[in-house]
């Protein structure tokens, strides 16, 4: 890859998280997203099918991967991806029987089959889809950007606490010494990076100021900051809005304190939490949030991020929020789902409902039919 005309624009594509029969409005947003910012590379940000759903197995799997990755083949976007909390638990299931390891071996060679799939296992080392994938000047001659991609894992063990997934010891030393070989490849200079993984670094609480509780605008927190309620803090968030209490691990892990350490991360972007876009700095790192794709799962703020580079100013970059209504002249029923992911609410309250009102609206049309035919006669 390389930038063109002194610019790379990257498209990222959150919590996607949809089944083997999208939602329609997941698809148009998908397909809007790619026509219309026409992006040198496209990031999925984990999540990327819904993952668990009612009698998923590795056929239906398979068709969930083909509806997102033939719609980047067909335009052909060339995309890499991170994997989040949810990809692999279907084929985990008592049914499908699957280690995390092996589901989420399999889900890349799914995407890996389409040539435009730029992702790689990566290094023996915990989780799957560690790597990096650098950019070359507009000439084709030089490496001058680096993208890292990790695999953020799903959930804490319970000896540690539990709470959501992290970034482990060895992932941040594989990290650490590809970074100091960049550096002294490009001249003792640390080689400026973004980063993209599925669930936020603890410091992204750091861009926030806690408030009373008694004030309701503010967000209650997650992760470990259940008790305390927060709003953006101008100082830090410049762009974007917090609507839910990032999940992000209950304990910190040195990720962030890695990046400071070796200097080349510019910015880092994450998913996993549906309706958060809020973009701030912390120690000259911008901690970025992209929203949801979704349609299938929880949320009510659907939309997309692009990220552009310049090969003229390459420690910074520009960022653009992209919403439903912005990309899809269409509308749709924002309905909020309290259930993470794998919620098919087609099978449940919603067609009883309709099928009630249909069978009740039927049974008074023949009722009321036959009591003119009666009066007729």
């Amino acid at each position: 890859m390389q930038f063109h005309d002194g610019k790379f624009k990257i498209l990222l594509l959150a919590d996607i998280q949809d089944t083997d029969t999208p939602r329609r409005p997941t698809k148009d947003l998908l397909c809007a997203a790619l026509d219309k910012t026409k992006p040198d590379l496209a990031i999925l940000l984990g999540d990327n099918t819904g993952g668990n759903w009612p009698r998923v197995d590795v056929r239906r799997t398979q068709k969930a991967v083909d509806a997102v990755a033939s719609e980047l083949y067909n335009r052909g976007v060339p995309f890499a991806l991170v994997f989040g909390n949810h990809d692999h638990e279907g084929l985990c299931n008592a049914k499908n029987g699957m280690t995390e390891k092996e589901a989420k071996k399999l889900l890349l060679s799914m995407f890996q089959a389409y040539p435009n799939c730029l992702s790689c296992e990566g290094e023996p080392m915990t989780g799957v889809g560690n790597y990096n994938l650098l950019l070359k000047d507009s000439r084709g001659q030089k490496d001058i950007f680096n993208l890292w991609f990790f695999d953020s894992n799903p959930y804490a063990p319970q000896e540690e606490g539990g709470g959501y997934g992290y970034v482990h010891e060895d992932q941040i030393a594989w990290y650490e010494k590809t970074s100091a070989a960049l550096t002294e490849k490009n001249g003792g200079v640390p080689l400026p990076s973004l980063l993209f993984q599925h669930i936020a670094v603890p410091e992204v609480y750091d861009l926030f100021k806690e408030v009373p509780a008694w004030q309701l605008a503010g967000v209650r927190g997650s992760g470990g900051h259940e008790k305390q309620r927060y709003l953006p803090d101008p100082q830090f968030v410049y762009e974007g809005g917090l609507r839910e209490g990032p999940c992000s691990p209950n304990r910190n892990h040195g990720q962030f304190a890695s990046w400071r350490a070796c200097g080349d991360i510019v910015g880092a972007f994450f998913g996993h939490d549906h309706v958060n876009d809020f973009a701030g700095v912390k120690d000259g790192i911008h901690l970025v949030a992209v929203p949801a794709v979704t349609y299938y799962s929880y949320g009510w703020h659907h939309g997309v991020r692009t990220v552009t580079l310049y090969e003229r100013d390459l420690k910074n970059f520009s960022s653009e929020i992209l919403l439903y209504p912005d990309l899809v002249q269409k509308k749709v029923w924002n309905l909020y789902m309290k259930q993470h992911g794998y919620a098919e609410f087609r099978s449940r309250f919603l067609p009883k409902f309709a099928g009630t009102l249909a069978g009740a609206a039927l049974t008074a049309g023949i009722y009321a039919a036959h009591k003119k035919n009666k009066k007729a006669n």
